[in-house]
């Protein structure tokens, strides 16, 4: 039960995404709201404490990444309501999944829009100067909702996680 509303929760994050370019604090509220009450409903205090432990997790993992703007700060607030559904373990094996599939869709868009080249040349000058400086795009043209891999990513450490493998 508590994955479905999870997923309903990425699904409506991913459209608002897609759309509008944003995700929706009343969305994430919500969705915060029914993950420490069924946690806490699941495994009482225990349960609610990991749900803090994972809304930590999730939050704290993409914090960075944000700060460096690389992200919004909606994406890191979507994680860390992951975390609270799932606790810190499954937060940060959505994470690695989130990555592993935001950088198959970076590189897709790369290649579809004949960017490779520039990719080459910013990875050159990050290990030249060790400045990310050159690895942001300022004018916003070559980003994508990050919505969708998260809940891609989220998807598939779902999936691996109901057929045991995590």
């Amino acid at each position: 039960m508590k994955y479905i509303l999870l997923l309903s929760i990425l699904t409506i994050c991913t459209i608002t995404d897609i759309k509008e370019r944003k995700i929706h604090n009343s969305v994430l509220l919500l969705g915060l709201i029914m993950a420490l009450l069924l946690n806490a409903h699941e495994g009482g205090p225990g349960g609610l404490l990991d749900s803090l432990k994972g809304l930590a997790a999730g939050t704290a993992l993409f914090f960075v990444p944000y700060l460096l703007g690389w992200m919004g700060a909606g994406d890191a607030k979507l994680t860390g309501i992951i975390g609270a559904f799932g606790g810190w373990r499954f937060a940060v094996h959505a994470i690695l999944c989130t990555a592993v599939v935001g950088g198959a869709i970076s590189l897709y868009l790369l290649i579809r829009h004949k960017k490779a080249g520039s990719l080459m040349q910013n990875l050159g000058m990050f290990l030249f100067t060790r400045s990310f400086y050159y690895l942001r795009d300022h004018d916003g043209q070559d980003t994508f909702p990050y919505a969708v891999a998260i809940s891609l990513g989220t998807s598939l450490a779902l999936g691996l996680r109901v057929m045991g493998y995590v």
